[in-house]
């Protein structure tokens, strides 16, 4: 009996990994999933909604993270769920733990640096969470100084608190108001001269 019992526990684990899907399976049902909601979406405008549209492919690229972390389509699927909420969803407690998910999972990766950046700004400028923010924006100077995104990481963090007259120069706002007051004159007079 005991030589019968060991065979069929191997069968049955065999047939049990038959069932798991692969990276790219995931994927691919996680994108179609994406591209179903994306058209849904336009009908919407309610977040309740939204939430709803995009959960499958939310779920879809989240597995697939957890289920194969070193496959390279985590990390694209990883960075996929905070855009999602963040753009999508307009969900920023969501999208910011997600950027931040993938900044400390994948440090080196292209976007690790978009991703860092993100996580301040939304703490920052969608959540008013300035501590937070600030730390984000440190990290992300101290890990990628030399990005293209350096000097707009610097401007947000000398920005932390302040209202938007103190960071604009007094004659900027001036010449905002002057050009849009002149802009509509000009419309006027040319409407009338014809």
């Amino acid at each position: 009996m005991k030589r019968l019992c060991a065979p069929a526990l191997i069968v049955l684990f065999l047939l049990a990994g038959c069932g798991k899907k692969s990276a790219n399976e995931y994927y691919a049902e996680a994108e179609g999933e994406f591209k179903a909601a994306k058209a849904a979406a336009d009908t919407l405008r309610d977040r309740e909604g939204m939430a709803k549209l995009f959960e499958p492919a939310l779920e879809g690229y989240l597995r697939l993270a957890e289920e194969y972390p070193d496959d390279p389509l985590a990390e694209e699927a990883l960075f996929r769920t905070a855009t999602i909420r963040n753009n999508e969803m307009r969900d920023p407690e969501q999208a910011v733990l997600s950027y931040k998910q993938y900044a400390d999972r994948y440090p080196e990766a292209k976007r690790a640096p978009l991703a860092t950046f993100l996580a301040g700004y939304l703490y920052h400028n969608e959540l008013g969470r300035l501590d937070s923010a600030e730390a984000w924006y440190r990290r992300f100077l101290e890990r990628y100084p030399q990005h293209e995104m350096a000097l707009s990481a610097q401007f947000e963090l000398n920005a932390l608190g302040k209202p938007l007259e103190e960071l604009l120069p007094a004659d900027s706002l001036r010449v905002e108001k002057q050009g849009v007051a002149t802009g509509s004159k000009t419309k006027k007079a040319a409407v009338s001269q014809h």
